[in-house]
Parts: C-alpha cells; structure tokens; sequence
C-alpha cells in the first residue's frame, strides 16, 4: 500500500510538471488575417519542392522559456531570426568556414518585453506574433549579451541600436485562421522551408505534447483533440522529411533540451494539420546584405517567365518584339534603349478563354497590371490588399487561379498586360495612380512610373521565343518589366 502510494504520489508530480511548461501565444484571428498573406501556387510548384530540406544546421541549441509565457518572443527571435542569421552568415563565407550557431543569439526580452501588456509584471499573459514580427521589421531585435533573458528588464539603449542592424526584410501568413484545407498548410508549410526560410508555428498543445521523450509527437488516443481545452504554443518549423514517420515537420521547442530529442521534435504531417493554427514565414536579408538604407531590397539576380494557355489546355505562344507601337520618343540619355516587348504569335477571336501563369526563379516582389486601347492601367495581381507580392524562389503564380479562366471581352482590339519583377517592395497603389496620370503609350507610362528602379534592357537578356528573362550582373536598377501584347478580333 505504502508502494502504491508513493507510485501514486510520483506520477501526480510528473504530471504537475509535465503541466508546468509555460506557452503564452495570443491567438487573435482578425490580427492575424490582416498580416499580408502568402500567394497560393501552382500544384506543379509545390509537385516540384524536394523530398526532404533541413535548416538544422542553422538552428542555436535549443532555448528554455522556462515559466514564463514568452513562447512567441522565443520562436521569433530566439530561434528563428537566429536561424536567419546564421543563414545568412554561411551564405555570405561561401561555406567555407566552420559555423558556430550559437555565436550569436537574439533576445527573447528585447522581444517581449516591447509587444506584452503593460500590466504583465510576471511576464505570464503571452503575446500576440504579429506584434513580434512587426517589431522584427520596423525595428528588428538585438542579441541576447546586449539584451539578456529576463523577465521585467528595461530595454536597454545599446540593445536599440544594436537592433536595427538586425531587421527582416517581410513576413507572410502561410494560411489563415480557421483553414481547413490540410494539403495547403502542408505545402505552403513545407515550401517556405524549401525556399530556405525557416517559419513560426501557433499550436494548439494536447495532453501529450507535454511528455514527449522520443524524437516524435503523435496525437495520442488520451488527447482530446484541438477542440479540447488546451494551451495556444509557438514553435520554429525547421525542416520537413516525406519519409520520415510516413512525412513529417521538424519542429523547434522552446522547451529546453531535456524535453524530446534535445529540444527538436519532429511531427507527422496529419497531425501538424491537425493541431497547427498558424503559420508565419519570414525573410532576411539574402548575401550579399543590402545596404543599410534599403532594408527591403532582396539582392539576387531576377530571372523569370511567363506561360499562357487557353482552357482548352493548347499553349499560348509568343515572341519577342520591340516596343514599337509602344515606343514612346524619349530624350534622357538612361533611356537610348527600347523596353522589350512580347506579341502573341496569333490573334484570339472575343470569348475566348485563357490563363496565364508568371513563374520567378528567384525570390522576388511581383506586380501584373493590364490596360488596353483606352490607356486605363488595373491592377490584377496581387489579387487583394492584403495578399503579398512577395514571391519566393522557383513558383509559380496563376492568373486568375489554377482552375480559373480569362474571357475575352467582345470589344476587339489590342490589350497590353505588364508584369514587374522586383527586388524591392514597390507601393502597387502609387504606381497604378501614376500610371493612370500619365498620357500616352505604355512605354512612357512605366518609365514615369519607375524612373530609375529599371533595370535597363541592355542588362537583361530577354528570352526570344518565350516569354521571360534573366538580368544580368553588375546591373543597376531593381525592376524587370515584361510587356505582352494581345490582339483579338
């Protein structure tokens, strides 16, 4: 009896403990559906995402919250802005030095300590992560040796300087509140890690999630599932393997090294749909780092392409052309060049219905407008307000949608469809306003529009039996224009 007891007493204790294990993430659906959201691709593009990716090797030892309820200042920039450090850093050596990634190490207080509630002595409350990451983006974070972990600590004034060498250039929600389409929070999840940038995850933590010994998490018959009365938690997803555990996430507790396989734990797909509620991807700065004045500036060479279809599934071909009809007589001595332009290789009758897909091999910010012999400029992507036009590596985008079509009105005549690749965040509203403000042609239109951000044509080679481009290096400028004429009769 006194063995029983005893037995009894322990397992009370170890579940107390397992109890214990703060999390702290304030889920607020309208907050989170405001944060720009991740394009949907094409089902080719996520076909084309690698079985397995890890940024493991990037990841600092695994932190320890403790009790306090800083599981979003954790997973932000402990852990992932971290990772995109040492990324970077690796990048920027080529490789070729050994890396150490806990060399250096954001603080979880700087973080904290900035988006909690005033009321929050104990740090107890939790947060919300879009006030993480905006703070990540407007002011970035400092180390953890200029800003150390504690709860309570005033921010201190070398830290604030120190942080804003360490601004992300964007984020993006991968899925919003409330999805229920599991392949996507899969994919979008699994292809953010593709492209190199590790992601946070808001997860609902069942019973069991508490007591991971192994290196696996899997829902457990005592789990009451998510609808159950559970903590809201946010973690780092660091990798993905479709072999392993029949495909799952490797995901980064804040937990310390005790809990799971030190601090790592990975969790097979079915079950991170399940239980995941959100997902963040961030960006950092790629290598070489962008100037300290252009925080927003992604610094890789642009390269991409355009494809067009009817529904009937028959490729829409084109060529490329000079401008033209679209040429507008111009002094500046930056513009002795023609733009480039694209021509369907044949006119398409009114009614008929097409798509067209724009594929960046490289990460990029991506604009498509259309205007037609009325010069009026609209806008077409980014779809709505609060869609980003950041886009990352090797996707592919399709206007209107994968299973959407194109009807050509029934006022024959010449349209024009303009696509912008970017390697800086452009303001879409500005440049439909400005557009719309200028007369004449095309031509003239981007060139008032954009000024200097082109790229000129003499550094980038334009394809010349299919749509698309890569720039060359040592190029100046930030912006690809991709002009395409369409006639219908």
């Amino acid at each position: 009896m006194k063995y029983f007891l005893c037995t009894l007493a322990l397992l009370c204790m170890l579940a107390t403990n397992a109890q214990q294990r703060a999390t702290g993430m304030i889920y607020d659906p309208p907050s989170l559906r405001a944060i720009p959201y991740k394009a949907k691709l094409t089902s080719e593009s996520y076909g084309a995402m690698p079985p397995a990716a890890s940024l493991e090797k990037y990841c600092p030892t695994a932190g320890d919250q403790g009790q306090y309820g800083t599981c979003v200042a954790f997973a932000v920039a402990y852990h992932l802005r971290t990772i995109l450090y040492n990324k970077l850093q690796a990048e920027t050596a080529g490789n070729k030095q050994g890396l150490n990634p806990n060399a250096t190490i954001f603080s979880p207080t700087y973080v904290y300590e900035q988006i909690k509630d005033r009321s929050d002595r104990y740090c107890q409350d939790g947060s919300n992560p879009v006030d993480a990451f905006e703070l990540l983006k407007k002011s970035g974070v400092a180390t953890i040796d200029k800003q150390p972990y504690a709860c309570g600590a005033s921010i201190r004034q070398e830290a604030i300087k120190q942080a804003e060498q360490f601004r992300i250039v964007d984020y993006q929600i991968l899925y919003q509140p409330g999805e229920e389409d599991t392949r996507l929070i899969i994919n979008a999840t699994k292809k953010a890690i593709s492209e190199g940038y590790p992601c946070m995850l808001g997860f609902i933590v069942a019973q069991s999630f508490y007591r991971v010994k192994g290196d696996v998490w899997r829902e457990q018959p005592t789990d009451d599932g998510p609808t159950g009365k559970h903590g809201r938690h946010a973690m780092c997803v660091v990798g993905y393997d479709d072999k392993k555990y029949g495909g799952a996430f490797r995901v980064l507790n804040s937990w310390g090294t005790g809990w799971a396989d030190k601090g790592f734990v990975w969790i097979p797909y079915k079950d991170f749909a399940r239980y995941a509620i959100i997902g963040i991807q961030a960006y950092g700065p790629s290598a070489p780092k962008p100037a300290p004045d252009k925080p927003d500036i992604i610094p890789a060479e642009l390269k991409g392409s355009l494809s067009f279809r009817l529904n009937t599934g028959e490729k829409m071909t084109a060529s490329r052309v000079l401008t033209r009809n679209l040429e507008i007589a111009d002094n500046d001595p930056a513009f002795k060049e023609e733009l480039v332009a694209y021509k369907m290789d044949k006119a398409y009758a009114s009614g008929t219905r097409f798509r067209f897909s724009i594929t960046t091999n490289t990460e990029a910010y991506i604009y498509a407008f259309a205007t037609d012999l009325t010069g009026k400029v609209n806008k077409l992507l980014p779809f709505a307000d609060n869609m980003s036009p950041h886009i990352g590596s090797n996707s592919t985008v399709a206007f209107p949608g994968e299973n959407k079509v194109i009807r050509m009105d029934d006022n024959p005549g010449t349209d024009y469809l303009l696509i912008l690749y970017s390697q800086e965040r452009l303001n879409a509203e500005e440049l439909l306003k400005t557009m719309n403000g200028i007369t004449g042609g095309l031509t003239r239109k981007i060139k008032s529009a954009l000024g200097k951000k082109l790229i000129m044509p003499a550094d980038i080679d334009y394809h010349l039996n299919n749509v698309g481009f890569n720039v060359k290096p040592g190029h100046t400028g930030t912006v690809v224009p991709v002009m395409v004429e369409i006639t219908h009769r």
